[in-house]
C-alpha cells in the first residue's frame, strides 16, 4: 500500500500546524508504515524537532496521528 508521512509541529493554542517533512512511501500495512515512521523520526535530518506524526493513505485520508514524546514517538 503506498502512505504519506507527515512530520509537524502542533502550535496548542490555536491548533495551527507547521509542516516539517512529509515522506511517500510503500508498506505492507498501516501497521508496517507506523513501523518506518519511528525509524525515518530518527533519521530524518529536519529543521525542528517533530512534535506530532500523521499517517496518511495516498488520497490524503488521515489513517494515524499522534504526538512524539520527547525523541520517541507515542504509536498504537
Amino acid at each position: 500500500m503506498n502512505f504519506v508521512i507527515e512530520f509537524y509541529r502542533l502550535r496548542e493554542e490555536d491548533g495551527a500546524h507547521a509542516t516539517l517533512d512529509r515522506v511517500p512511501l510503500e508498506a505492507a500495512n498501516l501497521e508496517s508504515a507506523i513501523d518506518i515512521a519511528g525509524s525515518l523520526f530518527h533519521t530524518l535530518a529536519m529543521p525542528q524537532i517533530p512534535d506530532h506524526v500523521r499517517v496518511c493513505d495516498w488520497s490524503g485520508r488521515e489513517l494515524y496521528a499522534g504526538p512524539v514524546s520527547g525523541e520517541e514517538p507515542i504509536w498504537p
